[in-house]
């Protein structure tokens, strides 16, 4: 009878099966290669798994070339030009240095062994871009990126090949004719090494920049070219190029581009748009848009007035001359392009009309007007006012505006506007009232009529599911809360700098819309810094019974410092303001020469006080019943939050970046069930969640709540340090009576701390599985 095999000879067999089975799947190259793209970007990984055997060496070797940078970064020990030569066609991705240069004795130092270490891969002896001096069309036939990182330093060692680069543009036809235009194009795009010096007078060989121009003149199926860096001669030369490229002889195949500091007219960037019939990603870093030519041979070959709108018969004057520039509109077709990217244009003082019947993304930063335009009220600082009756000059600067034609906008995104953006952004969000589903405006100065134009038009509430504010100053509290009553389709909102305060939500009556929200980040106080509630709920609380809570019977405690928010002073908490030692000792001097005089008159202003206090008293109990206390606008924003059951993250400090209005002024709602947490516990799908404040105050019943009601909770922020940053205040002495507020203040700072802390404790106790960690940096709420 067959004996029953023991458990850990079975476990053995198992792990034996499976690396077999693993070494069998790995002997297929098919398998290796699956392997090496998942290892791609990770260099040292491909080159270990090149060290494992022989057979595994060319499976990995040629994903070294995949993606490839020539920079002092690359391994030369590992890719040598003759090496590219047999893996050259594996190549999808290339980034190359602008001047790439080498020292005289560079490629003495090539023929090096494979054992080099990292450390050695950036001495001199580093393979670089001149090493390669292969044909362009042979390096990477199937080249489809290529990128170009200009080189700061060594941008005064940059040579071409050609000082005067001008095509002949006769056209008659002889051979002559044609031979030297043949002859010019070839040594347009010839590339050699020269030899230059630097201002140190030190040698090195230099590769011509011609190369950039041959690798895209040789390489008509690149999909994207990425140019990084200021360099005005090359982009005069590369605009050139751009421009002489026309769709008729060998098009372009670019989808994507990528420019820096290009300089054009707008019918020469139509040109270049046009010579890429298939662009459809545009991406250009300080745009300068200009009103005259920048190759005035070229715009004469192509027509001048190709950006210019016609001009009606109803247009001419009364001597049938056309009207002067400034009444005409410079129109830019951005054809099939679906991305724009504007990084801090300089637009032209023209009023531009960009049309972009396919556009669905659009990205602005930093836009800049015309030198000498007053955004602010729409004219030339050094135009003179001209009478409504008279006609305008001839001469006047011409009128600047940008306006948009984007019927299919989806995504609209414009950063840091140091001026107010509508110069800028005239009709777009009219033109695409029925797609736009994104808009994102920071660090803006928004108009006042902005919001409600915005909410007038029923199309954008409608469309609208992300929508972000992040850092906009001059929007209103009310305005804020509108924007969430008329959004029912937000998935995403992101609030802007100024508050929205609780008590408006309770004045207002109206309830939140964006019931598929996922995503809030707002900054909520429940009420302004002078507003009566504070005040109330702290006489209320001087009132109460002993056992009673704060408010009313049975109310619901707040947790609010009152003391602290309305600087008053009693005998736990003192002013917080410095007192001068001198000053308080010449004080007490002057109050004993005067205290035998002043001891009938305090006297008889302490009685005065006793009966406007008990006044006071009798008419507050009285008012009760029609009082709006604190605890009603905390019950508000708890009860317009408790409608969002989709929500995933919650943050009610307004972000970092938030308005810092008042330091000592509560953000946010306590996250405490005596505050009245309960009634968030339909939004079970809460994954992050943002604290603001009263760490004390939460304890384990807190913990097992949220462990039961919000089950996908997977991280808790805490952002309540900057609310006592600045005021707590070490190194003074602590029985001097100037530093006696910091001290106490330290150890309120301390007590929240601490209450941080036990609460952190509590969450690792009572939810291990998601919440336990074996160091402090893997810890989850260390954000």
């Amino acid at each position: 009878m067959q004996q029953p095999t023991p458990p850990q000879h079975r476990h053995h067999h198992s792990q034996e099966q499976t690396s077999s089975s693993a070494r069998n799947a790995l002997a297929l190259s098919e398998i290796r290669s699956l392997v090496g793209i998942f290892l791609l970007g990770s260099n040292r990984d491909l080159i270990h798994c090149m060290g494992v055997c022989k057979d595994w060496r060319p499976d990995f070797r040629r994903l070294l070339y995949y993606d490839l940078q020539l920079t002092g970064q690359t391994h030369g020990a590992i890719i040598s030009p003759l090496q590219w030569r047999a893996y050259g066609s594996y190549t999808r991705s290339l980034a190359i240095e602008e001047p790439t240069v080498s020292h005289q004795g560079a490629k003495s130092n090539l023929k090096k062994k494979y054992s080099r270490s990292a450390r050695d891969s950036q001495d001199s002896g580093t393979l670089r871009s001149p090493d390669y001096n292969l044909d362009s069309a042979l390096h990477c036939p199937n080249l489809q990126h290529l990128t170009v990182k200009l080189n700061t330093r060594n941008l005064s060692l940059c040579c071409w090949t050609r000082q005067d680069d001008e095509w002949d543009l006769d056209r008659e036809g002889s051979p002559e004719a044609q031979d030297k235009e043949e002859q010019e194009r070839n040594s347009l795009f010839n590339t050699t090494v020269a030899l230059r010096y630097s201002q140190k007078m030190d040698a090195y060989f230099v590769k011509t920049s011609n190369r950039i121009l041959a690798l895209l003149h040789h390489h008509p199926h690149l999909k994207s070219f990425n140019w990084v860096g200021v360099s005005d001669t090359h982009m005069v030369q590369l605009g050139r190029y751009l421009l002489k490229r026309t769709s008729s002889e060998n098009p372009m195949q670019l989808v994507e581009l990528r420019l820096q500091h290009l300089r054009a007219s707008v019918q020469e960037l139509n040109r270049i748009i046009v010579n890429c019939p298939r662009l459809l990603r545009l991406h250009l870093r300080t745009l300068m848009l200009d009103t005259t030519s920048n190759w005035p041979e070229l715009s004469e070959r192509f027509g001048t007035d190709a950006a210019l709108a016609p001009v009606h018969p109803s247009q001419l004057d009364n001597e049938g001359q056309e009207p002067q520039p400034r009444n005409r509109k410079a129109i830019l077709d951005l054809q099939k392009i679906q991305s724009l990217t504007l990084d801090e244009p300089h637009f032209p003082p023209l009023q531009l009309l960009i049309d972009g019947p396919s556009l669905r993304h659009l990205q602005l930063a930093m836009c800049q007007a015309p030198p000498g335009f007053n955004a602010t009220t729409g004219a030339h600082l050094n135009q003179p006012p001209v009478n409504q009756v008279e006609a305008p000059s001839p001469h006047a600067p011409p009128a600047f505006s940008v306006s948009w034609a984007c019927p299919q906008l989806t995504h609209y995104t414009h950063d840091q506007a140091p001026q107010p953006a509508a110069v800028f952004c005239q009709n777009l969000l009219d033109s695409s009232q029925y797609t736009l589903t994104s808009l994102a405006l920071t660090s803006h100065t928004l108009e006042t009529t902005f919001i409600s134009s915005l909410i007038s038009n029923n199309h954008h509430c409608s469309t609208l599911t992300h929508l972000d504010l992040t850092n906009s100053a001059w929007i209103k509290s009310a305005d804020v809360h509108l924007l969430l009553c008329h959004c029912p389709e937000l998935l995403e909102f992101i609030g802007p700098q100024g508050v929205l305060w609780g008590e408006d939500l309770l004045r207002s009556q109206k309830s939140w819309a964006c019931v598929k929200l996922r995503r809030l980040r707002l900054l909520i106080c429940l009420a302004r810094p002078d507003s009566e509630l504070w005040e109330l709920c702290l006489r209320d609380d001087t009132q109460r019974d002993p056992g009673q809570e704060l408010g009313q019977s049975g109310a619901v405690p707040l947790f609010f410092p009152m003391q602290r928010i309305l600087r008053i002073q009693s005998d736990d908490v003192v002013i917080l303001e410095t007192v001068d030692p001198e000053a308080e000792a010449a004080a007490a001097e002057g109050d004993n020469e005067e205290e035998g005089d002043g001891e009938q008159e305090a006297q008889t202003r302490e009685e005065d006080d006793t009966a406007e206090v008990e006044q006071g008293q009798g008419q507050f109990s009285s008012s009760t019943s029609n009082t709006i206390w604190l605890r009603d606008v905390q019950d508000s924003v708890l009860e317009q939050l408790s409608k969002l059951t989709e929500l995933e993250s919650l943050d009610l400090s307004g972000g970092f970046k938030a308005f810092r209005f008042l330091v000592e002024h509560p953000r946010g709602i306590p996250w405490a069930l005596d505050a009245g947490l309960d009634r968030l516990k339909g939004l079970s799908r809460m994954k992050e969640l943002v604290v603001t404040g009263w760490e004390n105050k939460m304890e384990r019943q807190e913990v097992k709540w949220m462990k039961q009601h919000w089950p996908q909770l997977r991280s808790i922020i805490n952002k309540s340090g900057n609310l006592t940053e600045g005021v707590v205040k070490t190194g003074a002495n602590a029985n001097d009576p100037s530093s006696r507020a910091w001290t106490r203040k330290t150890r309120a700072g301390d007590d929240l701390v601490v209450g941080w802390l036990a609460f952190e404790i509590c969450l690792a106790q009572e939810w291990p599985e998601r919440f336990s960690y074996t160091s402090a940096e893997d810890h989850p709420l260390k954000k």
